[in-house]
């Protein structure tokens, strides 16, 4: 549901607002303010406090993929903060922008563990992908297509190209991988009850499911860490 509650004049977003709405309308209520969506907006501190997390986690780490999962989220937290501070389409696709550098981070991994990326070309292959779906996304938004959708599907490949290299044979833990399914899922839950209004309080100042979606999401992207993990030799 595109959103259609405009900022008004002397806001401080407005002049952005006018040129395009996000392509979706949550659940809580806009503010003249800086920050639009003070709970969907500071939520996004999760992603940051796990990125410091991963990136303590992984200093000494061999492999340069490894070390960039801590920024990638804090990439995903700060993007999604500036959408939501600001409530305008200019901006969501920065949001969009911060979802692919993780999103892409696992699938260029997958594609190394499968051998169709090598070492040297992993970089040039995860950098590119993001930018050019980002600027897919702006199309795919002006021809009305639901953008949330392209999120779906690259969490649909990184989950079946897991299964695939988990089909042919190696054996390795899948427990760390199941659980940050189980939070993406439940995150997606919650974003689900706010945005078709099941479950809606527009003014509470904290208690919003898209809130609460950056929050499991976070946690998502802490746990597959540790899968991940399990690979440093290969993703040297």
């Amino acid at each position: 549901m595109r959103a259609d509650v405009h900022l008004t004049p002397g806001c401080p977003w407005y002049e952005l607002s006018e040129l395009r709405l996000p392509n979706v309308d949550w659940c809580e209520a806009q503010r003249c303010a800086w920050v639009v969506e003070p709970a969907n907006a500071w939520s996004n501190l999760a992603y940051v406090v796990v990125g410091v997390l991963l990136w303590w986690l992984a200093r000494d780490s061999r492999s340069p993929a490894l070390r960039f999962f801590g920024p990638a989220a804090a990439i995903v937290g700060l993007c999604s903060g500036i959408y939501h501070s600001s409530y305008t389409f200019v901006l969501q696709i920065l949001d969009f922008f911060g979802m692919y550098v993780f999103l892409y981070l696992l699938i260029t991994l997958n594609l190394r563990r499968l051998g169709v990326l090598g070492a040297g070309d992993w970089w040039r292959w995860f950098w590119g992908l993001a930018l050019a779906t980002t600027a897919l996304t702006v199309g795919v938004d002006f021809l009305e297509i639901p953008i949330q959708g392209l999120i779906a599907l690259l969490i649909a490949v990184v989950a079946g190209s897991e299964l695939w290299i988990r089909r042919r044979g190696a054996g390795y833990s899948l427990g760390a991988f199941a659980g940050a399914l189980a939070l993406i899922g439940a995150g997606a839950v919650f974003s689900g009850l706010d945005v078709t209004r099941t479950w809606c309080d527009p003014t509470h100042p904290f208690l919003q499911g898209h809130a609460i979606w950056h929050v499991l999401s976070a946690a998502c992207l802490f746990v597959v860490f540790f899968h991940y993990r399990q690979f440093e030799g290969e993703l040297g």
